[in-house]
């Protein structure tokens, strides 16, 4: 699989960079979407300086972003409602 490029901060200090990496299989469970546009909101930026404690604790390198709109490019899904490669997606944070 072709290495992909996103935007992530290497430490708690650092701007936002590129960063190529690889992606995991599609599984079961998964919808690839190939991310047309994402959000980057204040708790992104909180998240990227490693703000938050315990179970928030940041890991590094941090590619923020959770608003995210793109369109599916893959799925093996059993869930119908991706059920098409071309469908477009939405992604909402956990609670939205």
């Amino acid at each position: 699989m072709p290495a992909n490029i996103g935007y992530a901060t290497s430490d708690a200090s650092s701007p936002l960079a590129p960063l190529e990496f690889d992606r995991s299989p599609v599984g079961p469970e998964d919808v690839l979407i190939d991310i047309r546009y994402c959000g980057v909101c204040h708790s992104d930026v909180h998240q990227a300086r490693d703000e938050f404690d315990g179970a928030l604790a940041t890991t590094f390198p941090c590619m923020p972003g959770h608003e995210i709109v793109g369109i599916v490019a893959e799925t093996v899904a059993k869930d119908v409602r991706f059920r098409f490669v071309i469908d477009n997606a939405t992604l909402r944070p956990a609670g939205a």
